[in-house]
This record gives C-alpha cells, sequence and structure tokens, in this order.
C-alpha cells in the first residue's frame, strides 16, 4: 500500500527539500504550488493511496523550478499528510521529499493574498519621453507606505505605427545551447532590417540546461518552440492584433500568430486581478519584474521594474505589478521572466540606452546583463 511506503519515511527525509509551498483553494480544487531553490526531476505528490502527477512540468518541461498539483477539497481532512517526491536529477539518483499537513486554516484565497501582499506603491514621480511617433518611455519613481523607493519603467505601445516582435540570438530560429544578451538581440535584429525603437526581455528559458524557452515561442509565423505550452503569451497575430491569452483559451489561436512570448502567469483578465501565482515566495516577495499588459483599445504596454537594491529601488510583488499595470489601462497582463532577466532598452542616437538597473542576486549592484533565449522588440511600422 503507498500509506505503508508514505509511513516508513523517517522524519529527516520528509522535510530536506530546499522550496516553499502554498495551499490555494479554487474552483472546488485545493492546488499545492512547490518552488523549488534547485531543480528537481520527476515529481510527484502522495495523498492516502492517490499518486497526483506534477500538472504544471508535464507540460512545461524547461521548468524545473515550479511545481503544480490539484486536488479536489472533498478529499482532504484536517491532519492529512501530503508528500511531494522528486529526484535531483533526470535520471533520478538521489531522491528529494517535502511533507506538509493540510489544514484547513491553511488555505489561502484571492481576497486574502491580494490584501497581504498588495505594497500600496503609489507614483510619486514621472518623467515622460517621446521615443518615436507611437511609442511613449515612462520612468516612474514610486513609493510604498514605508517611503521605500521602487523605480519602474513604462513603454506605451500605440500599435497602429508600431509593433511587437520577437527577438532571439542572432535573430535565429535555433533552440538548444544557444542565448545572448538583449542588446546582442537588438543588434541581430537591427542588421536584418527591423527599425528597432525598444526591447524588454521576455519568457523564463531553461537557466541550467540548454537554455530553451519555458513557453510558446513564436517568430515570423514560425512556432520555434513548446506549441503545446498551457503558459499564458503577449502575441501579435498576422494582422497585426495583439493579444493577451492562452492556447487553451484560445486553441485555434497558434496557427494565426505573427510572434509569441510566453511568461508564467496571467496577472490580470478582463481588468481584475487574476492568477497572480499561488506560489510562494516568487510571486509575493519583492523583485525586479516584467509584464506585458494590454488595455482595451489595443495598446501594448511594457512595464519593468527594478529591485534588490534597497536604497535605490525595492522591487514588486506580482500584485504590484498588477495594480501598477492596472492604473495604466491594462486590462490583461502577462508576468515575464524577472528578477536578474529585467531589462528595459530604448533606442537613443545611434544605438540604445539601458533605461534600468538590472540587479543579479549574487551581486546586485553589477550592472550584470543576462545571456536569456528571448525578448520583445518594439519595431516601427514600416
Amino acid at each position: 500500500m503507498l500509506e505503508d511506503f508514505l509511513n516508513a519515511f523517517k522524519p529527516a527525509d520528509e522535510a530536506d527539500w530546499n522550496g516553499y509551498a502554498a495551499l490555494n483553494e479554487e474552483n472546488g480544487l485545493t492546488k499545492l504550488a512547490f518552488y523549488s531553490l534547485c531543480p528537481y526531476f520527476d515529481v510527484k505528490l502522495y495523498h492516502k493511496d492517490y499518486v497526483f502527477a506534477d500538472e504544471f512540468n508535464d507540460r512545461e518541461p524547461y521548468d524545473r523550478f515550479t511545481h503544480l498539483f490539484r486536488l479536489p477539497t472533498t478529499q482532504l481532512q484536517q491532519g492529512d499528510r501530503l508528500v511531494v517526491s522528486g529526484f535531483k536529477t533526470a535520471d533520478g539518483g538521489e531522491r528529494f521529499f517535502y511533507k506538509t499537513e493540510f489544514s484547513s486554516e491553511s488555505l489561502k484565497n484571492a481576497a486574502e493574498l491580494k490584501e497581504r501582499y498588495d505594497n500600496h506603491l503609489t507614483v510619486e514621480n514621472e518623467e515622460v519621453e517621446t521615443i518615436s511617433d507611437g511609442l511613449e518611455y515612462r520612468h516612474m519613481l514610486c513609493r510604498d507606505p514605508q517611503n521605500n523607493p521602487v523605480h519602474a519603467f513604462l513603454l506605451r505601445v500605440d500599435m497602429q505605427k508600431n509593433t511587437i516582435c520577437v527577438g532571439t540570438p542572432n535573430d535565429d530560429y535555433k533552440v538548444g545551447n544557444i542565448i545572448a544578451k538583449v542588446p546582442e538581440m537588438i543588434d541581430s535584429a537591427v542588421k536584418n532590417g527591423k527599425n528597432v525603437l525598444a526591447a524588454v526581455n521576455a519568457d523564463f528559458f531553461d537557466m541550467f540546461g540548454d537554455g530553451s524557452p519555458s513557453g510558446l515561442c513564436v517568430k515570423n509565423g514560425i512556432v520555434i518552440k513548446n506549441s503545446e505550452s498551457i503558459r499564458p503569451f503577449i502575441g501579435v497575430k498576422k494582422d497585426g492584433t495583439p493579444v493577451i491569452t492562452t492556447l487553451s483559451e484560445n486553441p485555434g489561436l497558434l496557427g494565426e500568430l505573427e510572434h509569441a512570448a510566453a511568461g508564467l502567469e496571467m496577472i490580470l483578465k478582463d481588468g481584475e486581478l487574476y492568477e497572480w501565482g499561488p506560489l510562494e515566495p516568487f510571486s509575493f516577495v519583492r523583485h525586479p519584474r516584467t509584464a506585458a499588459g494590454l488595455t482595451s483599445d489595443g495598446t501594448v504596454l511594457l512595464l519593468q521594474i527594478d529591485g534588490r537594491i534597497p536604497e535605490y529601488s525595492n522591487g514588486a510583488s506580482l500584485v504590484d505589478l498588477a495594480l501598477l499595470l492596472r492604473r495604466f489601462g491594462a486590462v490583461r497582463a502577462v508576468n515575464l521572466d524577472g528578477g536578474g532577466s529585467s531589462v528595459t532598452y530604448t533606442k537613443s542616437g545611434d544605438g540604445f540606452a539601458l533605461r534600468s538597473n538590472p540587479a543579479d542576486l549574487e551581486r546586485p549592484r553589477d550592472k550584470l546583463i543576462r545571456d536569456e533565449y528571448n525578448c520583445l522588440l518594439v519595431v516601427k511600422k514600416d
């Protein structure tokens, strides 16, 4: 019996996984989300005689840090033991466990999470600059109630005059052990004739593997990777219409896309906070962030927030990110890769200026420009 197997675990074995878990109830299902600090493989959740597959990574094989399980709430009773098990390498080897006990008091709902992780950022000062016709750049100094600073950068893209393209290493379609810095992707696109005006980083990627993008990636109508991804994405259809959606929501959309780059959570939907994440601490602590938003009139908003440098900028939670985008009219928004990946560039003279201050965890005060797989380019229409 599986229960006998679980009972045989030694206590030390049941809590040696370095990570964080959160329980959240939604539509009659209890979501157990696990965010690990190291990549793990073949991850499963054990509850009584049931084995639950890692739903997220069953479909997203390039992100080994995020694990999501959904259990019918009616099957859970106070004190039930939930055990997450996974291997440290793809071929097995050393096995790790994480144990928690189910408690109805531990369930979190959306209202509680919003209240807890809304840092009530207010915009103290704004500097607005026109980069090109139809492209506005805005640098904001925000403050939280403790007067801590947060620097944010917003690109407002008029999609009648500009478009969004996916930038890749060498402006190519290759995947696997090929990554580049955002300014290098800009240069490659410019050399190939694109009139690039600005750029931000885009999708999460396999940092500990071959650098592949974690979600859907479409470039010039060609599906580069992950055509069945369940992640939300920002895309531009072949007729020029921008979208922020999922393939689950729009299953016939794939063939209509000219460009698309994915994120991790849909943080705004119909103007309301949506899945800004069940994961602690990833979703809720204040980090550097990047996100894309879409207004009701089809304007694209690219927002990037600096963090990890307390005296300069303290970052944002995903709740903060969503609320700030909504302040500028976004009705839909997707959270993109953040942390040391978050950058904003705009055209300046004959080159491009880095507007933000990228902050890697190990060396937060050095402007270390990270190699990544893709970015979002703001490109002038012909």
